[in-house]
C-alpha cells in the first residue's frame, strides 16, 4: 500500500473529466426532463409546500373579501338558469343595499339570453361603486367591442372588463393578459389597483411592478359565522395553534402510505371556504334587504359572485381545499395581494432558453457546483483510499470544505431568490433538498475519520468497565 502523504484535492486531468462529463449527463437528464417527471414532481412538491404553509399565510379569515355564490337553491327557486337578467338586477340591488366597496361577476356574458337586458345594464350603470366584469379577452376582440349592437360593447359601456381566462401561465395566476395590442388586468389585479386607491398602506407605486404571476398561497382559514350565510351541513371546527397545525400536516404527510385515506383527506383538505361565503339564496329571501347581519358582512368588502352548481365546469383545484368553485381563485389571488402587499410569491416568466425560467437557472447553476463537488469528492478520495493512506486530518478537512462550499452556495442562492428575485418558496425549496439529498456522503467520510478514535474510546470505556468491576469483586 502506498503511504506518500496525498495532496488535498490534488488536481487530476482524469478525476476532472469523470466530474465533468457525470455532472453534464445529469443536467442534461434536468433540462430535458423525460417524460416531463420533473415537472410533475415539482407541481406535486408545490402542493406540499403550499398545504404546509397555509396555517401561516393569515391569522384570521379576510375582512376585505366576501364571496357570493349563486347556488342550486337559488336557481330551483328562481327557475331560471343561466339567472336571468331580471334576476341579476335584482341579486345586485340587494347587494348595493349593503354598501360594497367594489364587485365582481365571474360570469361570461357573450350573448343575449333572456329579457329585461336593458334593465340588467342599467342596473349597473347606476351603482356608484365600481363593478368589473369577467372577459374572454379571445373574445372580446376589439370589433366586437367596437359593435353597438354586440351584448360585449353595451357590457363594456357600464361596467370594467377584467380577464378570467389565459393560457402559458399553467397553474399560477397572471396580473395581465394579452388583449388587443395591449394587456388587461386579471381579476385580482383589477381589483387590488381600486383597492388601493382607497387604502392609505398600500403601496401604489408596486404596482406598475408585478408583471410575474402570482403562486397563489391558499389560507386554511373560514369564517366562524359561515354556517349562517351558507349552510354546509357540517362543522368546520376550532382554529388550532399555527404550529400544532403543521405538526399535524407534517405527520399526515409523511406518512400517507399507512395512514387511513380517510383520516388522510380529513387532515389535508379544509371542506370549509377560505372566504366569509353568503347563498345568493340567502340574498334573495324574504325581509334579507333589511338583514343587519348581511350588512354587517357586505359593507366596505369586495365582493366576488360566481356559480355553485351541479354539475358546474367553471372549477379551481385547490391544494387546500381540493375542489372549489373557481370564483375562489380570483379570490385568493386578490387576497394574496392584499395581504402581501405587493410581495406576493411569483413564478419567473420563462427567459426562452429551454423554457428555463431565471429561478430553473438558479437551481440549475446551483445543481452544477453541487454535483461536480459530490462526483470529485467521490473520485478523489473515496475511490484513492483504496491505495493511498487518508490521515484523520485530511479526510476531516477533505469532508468539511466541500460541505461549507455546499451550504454557502445553497444559502447565497436561497437569498438571491428570496430577496433580489422575489420568488416563492416553491421556486427554490428544491435548493435545501440538496443539503438532505448530497450531504450525507460527506458524513460517511467525516465519521470514518472518527471511527479511530470512538474506537480508542470504546476500548478504554471497556477496560475501565472490567477493572471496577474487577476492584468490586475484590473489595467483597
Amino acid at each position: 500500500m502506498d503511504y506518500r502523504r496525498p495532496t488535498f484535492m490534488s488536481f487530476s486531468l482524469e478525476i476532472f473529466c469523470k466530474a465533468l462529463v457525470t455532472t453534464a449527463l445529469i443536467l442534461l437528464v434536468f433540462i430535458v426532463d423525460p417524460l416531463g417527471i420533473r415537472n410533475s414532481a415539482e407541481d406535486h412538491y408545490e402542493d406540499h409546500i403550499l398545504r404546509l404553509w397555509s396555517p401561516f399565510f393569515s391569522q384570521t379569515v379576510s375582512d376585505e373579501i366576501v364571496v357570493v355564490l349563486i347556488d342550486d337553491q337559488y336557481i330551483d327557486a328562481t327557475k331560471t338558469y343561466p339567472v336571468s337578467y331580471r334576476n341579476l338586477a335584482r341579486l345586485l340591488k340587494t347587494i348595493s343595499r349593503f354598501e360594497p366597496d367594489s364587485m365582481f361577476y365571474d360570469i361570461l356574458q357573450h350573448h343575449e339570453h333572456s329579457d329585461n337586458l336593458n334593465r340588467w345594464l342599467q342596473t349597473l350603470d347606476n351603482q356608484k361603486f365600481p363593478i368589473f366584469m369577467a372577459s374572454n379577452t379571445t373574445y372580446d376582440t376589439e370589433q366586437r367591442l367596437n359593435d353597438p349592437e354586440s351584448l360585449r360593447h353595451k357590457i363594456a359601456n357600464v361596467a370594467q372588463l377584467a380577464a378570467v381566462s389565459w393560457s402559458g401561465e399553467g397553474r399560477y395566476y397572471p396580473l395581465s393578459v394579452p388583449w388587443n395590442d395591449k394587456t388587461m388586468n386579471t381579476v385580482a389585479a383589477a381589483m387590488y389597483q381600486d383597492w388601493c386607491t382607497r387604502d392609505k398602506q398600500c403601496d401604489t407605486t408596486s404596482i406598475g411592478n408585478m408583471d410575474d404571476a402570482v403562486i397563489v398561497q391558499w389560507s386554511n382559514k373560514h369564517a366562524n359565522k359561515q354556517e349562517s350565510f351558507f349552510p354546509l351541513g357540517f362543522d368546520c371546527g376550532e382554529h388550532t395553534n399555527q404550529l400544532q397545525q403543521l405538526k399535524e400536516l407534517l405527520v399526515v404527510s409523511l406518512t400517507q402510505g399507512i395512514q387511513d385515506q380517510n383520516d388522510v383527506d380529513a387532515t389535508l383538505r379544509k371542506r370549509c371556504p377560505p372566504f366569509l361565503t353568503i347563498a345568493a339564496s340567502k340574498l334573495s329571501a324574504p325581509g334579507s334587504a333589511g338583514s343587519r347581519e348581511l350588512k354587517q358582512a357586505i359593507q366596505g368588502k369586495m365582493v366576488l359572485v360566481g356559480y355553485h352548481v351541479t354539475g358546474g365546469v367553471d372549477l379551481v383545484v385547490s391544494p387546500v381545499h381540493g375542489t372549489l368553485p373557481g370564483v375562489y381563485f380570483h379570490a385568493m389571488a386578490l387576497d394574496n395581494l392584499v395581504t402581501l402587499n405587493g410581495e406576493y410569491w411569483r413564478s419567473p416568466a420563462d427567459t426562452g432558453l429551454f423554457n428555463l425560467s431565471i429561478a430553473d437557472m438558479v437551481e440549475i447553476s446551483v445543481q452544477t457546483i453541487v454535483l461536480f463537488l459530490v462526483i470529485w469528492f467521490r473520485f478523489n478520495f473515496l475511490e484513492q483510499q483504496e491505495n493511498q493512506h487518508f490521515d484523520e486530518q485530511q479526510k476531516l478537512w477533505g469532508a468539511f470544505v466541500p460541505m461549507l462550499i455546499i451550504i454557502a452556495v445553497i444559502g447565497i442562492s436561497v437569498a438571491v431568490s428570496h430577496f433580489v428575485l422575489n420568488v416563492g418558496a416553491p421556486n427554490w425549496y428544491g435548493l435545501i433538498l440538496i443539503i438532505f439529498i448530497d450531504l450525507p456522503i460527506f458524513f460517511f467520510f467525516i465519521f470514518e475519520a472518527f471511527r479511530p478514535k470512538l474506537q480508542t474510546y470504546k476500548e478504554r470505556v471497556c477496560l475501565f468497565a472490567k477493572n471496577t468491576k474487577h476492584k468490586l469483586r475484590k473489595t467483597q
